[in-house]
Parts: C-alpha cells; structure tokens; sequence
C-alpha cells in the first residue's frame, strides 16, 4: 500500500499532480480526483492506482473528443480518427466512444440527417455524391439510406434546376444541345442522377432560345469561317460544317448560316 502525502495543483488548470510515499507518483484531472475521493492521507493500493491512472487517461481521451465534438457534428469515425492522431490507446478510445454514444454526443443517424439537410442548401449535392462523403466519414450503409430518405425527388429536381440555371449561365455561348450536355455532366459531378439531370434540365425556363442559338452559330460559324478562308470554297464550307457540328449545332442551322456566309463572300 502507497499513502497519498501530497496534492498539489498543476500549471495546466484543472489538473492535479499526487505524491505518495513522498514522491510524484503521476497527475490526475479534478473530476478523477473527485471521482475517487483522493485526499492526503489515503492509502492505494497498485490494483487502485492503476485504475485511477486508467480514468485519467479516459478524461485526458474525453476532453480532446468534446473539443473536437464542440465546432461542429462528428462521427464515430472521425472522432476515433482525432484521438488516434493524439496517440490515445485504443482501449481509452473505445471506453470514451461507449459514453459519448450513451450520452447523445456521438449519433452517426443524427450526424447524416443533418448533413443531408446541409446539401440540400449550402453547397448543393445530390445524393450520390452525399453517399460517398458519409461513407467515407463512417455511416453505416443503413444509416446513409435512412438519411438520404429525406431528399426527396422533389427536392432534388429543384436544387439540381438551381444548379442547372447556374451552369446555363455559364455555358450561354454554346449551341443548345452541347449546352444541355454539359449541363448534364455538371449535375453528374454534383451527384445527381442521369435522370435527375436530364429532368432539371427540361425544367429549364428558357431551355432552347431561338435567338440565342442563331448569335451563337453565327459566331462561331464566322470564326470557323475566317479560320478557313485559305481553302478552296468546297473545303471550307466542309470544314466549317465540321466544325459547327462537332459544336453541336443542327444541321438546318448549320446550312442556313452557310449560306448566308456565302451570300455576303458574293457580293
């Protein structure tokens, strides 16, 4: 047996450092010495002393969690992950993860709903994409599928039109159809469906402008035209229709502008 013969406050606030026999024997937070009753004059036993060390160590572990829980939601995983990188045994580990859980600060449903409802409004996604960064923060497949149960397809058709009216913006100088397709891929990288993209995007108030589509290809056509004027006429009209094609223009389009190209060369 050991006899506690000193208690005396540490620099760090709220930490204690325990002599027995005399001598530093190690440190302890006030809520282990309040926990096991630790007064000058009592006696440990190594069974005992072991145990408050291993306390100790699970309040250092707790303090760095609930620091880390204080900024914002976590996961099991993540918190796991921050005291890792604190080099905090796995054992210590696993015992503060069992009370956060009991005590409603560690909830990965409650962590995945939230994160959901964040995508739907700040820095929209969809939900594929949302799948993969709760998968990769630790939800349980379950647990992703619960919470993705509350973006519904009509909630996701109205943020992926949001992001389409952007990315029309975006892509107003291309023809209809290259701009539908790249609005599309844009939704995709977002993690929207194929289907989903293509219904925001008939969703689109303006999505053929006639008049827009006829300055786009005249422009681009008196560009390909220009490009091109060192050909013969045979091979310049071929390559200029090449090139207004592979930009997705219709062919009708494509041979009227032509031939107005051609009109103004005659005159």
């Amino acid at each position: 047996m050991k006899i506690i013969t000193k208690i005396s406050v540490q620099k760090q606030a709220g930490r204690y450092n325990i002599d027995l026999d005399n001598q530093f024997a190690f440190g302890v937070s006030e809520s282990v010495l309040i926990k096991y009753g630790l007064a000058k004059g009592r006696e440990l036993d190594d069974d005992l002393i072991a145990d408050i060390k291993l306390s100790d160590e699970v309040a250092k572990a707790m303090h760095v969690a609930l620091n880390y829980l204080g900024h914002s939601l976590r996961t099991i995983k993540q918190v796991q992950q921050k005291m890792h990188d604190k080099e905090i045994p796995e054992q210590v580990q696993l015992q503060v993860i069992t009370q956060l859980e009991a005590q409603h600060y560690l909830d990965d449903l409650n962590y995945a709903i939230h994160y959901v409802a964040t995508k739907k409004t700040i820095s929209p996604k969809g939900p594929i994409v949302i799948k993969m960064a709760l998968k990769q923060a630790g939800v349980s497949d379950i647990n992703i599928e619960e919470a993705l149960a509350t973006y519904t397809d009509e909630e996701q058709i109205i943020v992926a039109t949001q992001l389409a009216k952007k990315a029309a913006v975006t892509y107003k100088r291309e023809s209809t159809r290259s701009k539908q397709q790249k609005i599309i891929a844009a939704l995709a990288k977002k993690g929207f469906s194929f289907d989903m993209a293509q219904n925001a995007v008939s969703h689109l108030a303006a999505e053929h402008d006639d008049q827009s589509e006829l300055e786009n290809i005249q422009r681009e056509a008196d560009k390909l035209w220009r490009r091109y004027h060192r050909d013969d006429n045979s091979k310049r009209q071929f390559k200029t229709k090449k090139g207004l094609y592979t930009k997705g223009y219709t062919s009708d389009l494509i041979d009227s502008v032509l031939a107005n190209l051609m009109l103004e060369d005659d005159k």
